[in-house]
């Protein structure tokens, strides 16, 4: 099933495209009530802040979520193409932020490869349920709760090597 960002799972977007009106009508205030070169540089300004929340916007809404049998992959809103076959995942769960919003998280050891997964795309819920049911049985689903100032590279990199000193220990 594939998950994407949208304005209704996202309505915080509608936010952005009024920043992106707002930012030429300032300008072009600028340029009848400042004079013309004030405004052209503000009009210049406003345009190339415009074009930078537009691709921001585009490729966030081009990012997209899939997971099939097999695997999870991840369509970044960078371009970047990640897969997370289930049964390579180190580390999955559910992460909460004493600041921000939660979100999904998956890493994959081979490859130190994580991706986080915001609550903004649809079908959060599914998501997250379709995930506890195929990561492989050894790897637990995780509820995480992160202090203020702690990332889920840190964590994921405390519990890793704790649980690799665990194992060493056993054997």
């Amino acid at each position: 099933m594939r998950h994407t960002i949208t304005i209704t799972s996202n309505p915080r977007m509608i936010i952005l495209f009024l920043i992106v009106i707002v930012l030429p009508a300032a300008g072009i205030l600028l340029l009848i009530l400042a004079g013309t070169l004030l405004g052209i540089i503000a009009l210049a300004g406003a345009a190339y802040l415009d074009y930078l929340l537009l691709r921001f916007f585009r490729n966030h809404m081009n990012s997209w979520v899939e997971t099939s049998d097999t695997e999870l992959v991840c369509q970044m809103p960078d371009g970047d193409l990640l897969a997370f076959p289930w049964d390579q995942v180190s580390a999955a769960g559910y992460c909460t932020q004493q600041q921000g919003r939660p979100f999904l998280f998956i890493y994959k050891e081979k490859g130190d490869k994580l991706v986080t997964i915001p609550k903004e795309y649809g079908n959060f819920e599914t998501l997250s349920s379709t995930i506890k049911q195929r990561i492989p049985q050894q790897t637990p689903f995780q509820a995480l709760s992160l202090s203020r100032g702690e990332t889920i590279e840190q964590r994921l990199k405390q519990a890793l090597y704790l649980d690799s000193t665990k194992d060493g220990k056993d054997t």
